[in-house]
């Protein structure tokens, strides 16, 4: 809605004008009214009209007057004089204003609507064409710093250009620092949020003139007024939970005391991102520095550094007794020390993808039959270069050692041999043998057959046969004749069956049969 101040030193008249129409529908609201020239000047500095009803004659600061110290002001309030009868010479003066237009007490209902309509018109272009103009000049003065920030300016930056920059932008300071905000926002995020950030940013600094905020894709760039004798303890206007439901990570670049190291100050911050990987979100200041890559753990009350390759064997051992835990605590002390050291994305990914590759080599090489297929479950190189922060890739990780894990104890020995136990005992009437096991369990049949000896003890067919006997058994107790029994437990051949079962049972199946039960 535009605002409309209505002046005039008749009460009535005031009373009359505010409830004559409905303003809201031209697209109006009536903010104030005023019963003099003088009310009326500051109800309007305050107020800020878009639109003001002025009466021509009245006591004291006249119509005319008001509108001449109106236009000192502010030219661009728009003005519709009252009057209560016609006066050509005042009309005449008021053109001079730039007055929109002149209308007879009692105002006509007709009159005033169209009045309004052609002013809230012109308001509208008026409006955007400001909008349009602020647009540009704040586009301007962004590529502007844009360019004195990353040293692209195109011609010598002297102290004369710099004052001239610094006056139109308002960042006439005695010391600067550059701080670049990346934000947390994944490939299917809503770019129009950084956007939001922006310009929330540049609202708030503002106030207070701390700092300008400009864009540099994909980065929101701040050039933050800078106050000697402060350091990475104080507190930035800036704060990395400032984005509406997103968090950024901001890079603060080395103080600069001078215009002339603004550059620096933004290539230390640009350096800074590199290590948001590790971070994730947060602070972090160049001041603070990038510390040497020492991965190191206690033994003993001393340290002892570890290489790549021990690295690689402590977390084969966790994998290779099943130790999920202790594969988890490996690959989060390695992160630790790697966030510590302040690493950049590319050598975390790099010691990551070689610890994992050499590890699962390890663990395939250790256990032939069992891990052959557990390659399978190694991390991706590929995966690994597309996690997007060091928590993820630890995530990731851990999510394949679980996997790895898991599918090693599925595949141990003895969970292999019990998986054929009850694989018998389920299926002990069809036509088993040791090689369709092996095809079954994708293993040797000659390293099954003694891996089953092993922990049951007994021969793969000599199990198979107690399990039928022991069925066969039950049968003929319920009344199944001999050759009926011995079908329905796996044996072709009674004579075969009869064999088997006085071998294991010491007499006939007849003879147990007739026994009383």
């Amino acid at each position: 809605m535009y605002k409309v101040l209505i002046v005039d030193d008749e009460p009535a008249i005031r009373e009359g004008m505010t409830t004559l129409i409905e303003w809201e529908s031209y697209g109006f609201e009536v903010c104030g009214t005023a019963a003099n020239g003088r009310d009326a000047l500051e109800k309007a500095s305050i107020l800020k009209p878009d639109l003001m009803l002025v009466d021509i004659r009245m006591p004291g600061m006249t119509g005319l007057e008001l509108i001449e110290r109106l236009r000192e002001k502010d030219g661009q309030c728009h003005i519709l004089i009252l009057s209560g009868y016609s006066d050509f010479d005042y009309a005449r003066q008021a053109i001079g204003y730039r007055v929109d237009g002149y209308m007879l007490k009692p105002v006509d209902e007709g009159e005033l609507c169209e009045n309004l309509e052609r002013i809230r018109d012109s308001l509208i272009t008026e409006k955007e064409r400001q909008r349009r103009q602020e647009a540009d000049m704040a586009w301007r003065s962004e590529q502007i710093m844009k360019s004195v920030v990353t040293g692209t300016i195109g011609e010598p930056l002297d102290e004369a250009l710099w004052h001239s920059i610094a006056e139109r932008l308002n960042v006439d300071w005695d010391g600067f620092q550059v701080a670049l905000a990346e934000p947390d926002i994944d490939e299917d995020g809503d770019p129009g949020r950084i956007g939001l950030l922006k310009r929330k940013w540049s609202r708030e600094l503002k106030v207070n003139n701390e700092g300008f905020v400009f864009g540099i894709e994909p980065y929101v760039g701040v050039l933050l007024r800078h106050e000697e004798g402060t350091g990475i303890d104080r507190k930035l206007p800036i704060q990395p939970d400032d984005g509406d439901g997103f968090t950024v990570f901001i890079s603060v670049g080395e103080a600069a005391a001078s215009f002339q190291q603004i550059h620096h100050s933004y290539e230390t911050a640009l350096e800074g991102l590199k290590r948001r990987f590790v971070l994730g979100s947060g602070i972090a200041y160049a001041a603070d520095g990038s510390r040497q890559f020492d991965l190191k753990h206690q033994d003993n009350g001393g340290l002892q550094k570890l290489s790549l390759e021990e690295h690689a064997d402590q977390l084969f051992y966790a994998l290779d007794i099943g130790s999920k835990d202790s594969a988890e605590r490996t690959v989060m002390a390695v992160a630790q020390s790697m966030k510590d050291a302040r690493l950049d994305e590319e050598a975390v990914k790099s010691y990551f993808a070689q610890m994992m590759s050499a590890a699962f080599g390890k663990l395939a090489l250790a256990n032939p039959k069992t891990y052959t297929s557990v390659q399978a479950f190694a991390p991706a190189i590929s995966d690994i270069f597309r996690q997007k922060s060091l928590s993820a890739l630890v995530a990731y990780l851990n999510r394949t050692m679980e996997e790895t894990v898991r599918y090693a104890a599925e595949r141990s020995p003895e969970t292999i041999v019990k998986q054929m136990e009850e694989f018998i005992r389920r299926n002990y009437s069809e036509n088993l043998k040791l090689e369709t096991m092996a095809e079954l369990f994708n293993y040797n049949s000659g390293y099954l057959g003694k891996l089953f000896k092993t922990h049951t003890g007994d021969y793969f067919n000599t199990y198979l046969d107690k399990v039928r006997i022991e069925n066969a058994k039950e049968l003929l107790a319920q009344g199944l004749k001999v050759h009926q029994a011995a079908e329905k437990v796996g044996y072709a051949s009674v004579d075969y069956f009869h064999t088997k079962f006085k071998k294991y049972e010491g007499a006939s199946p007849s003879t147990f049969k007739g026994r009383p039960s």
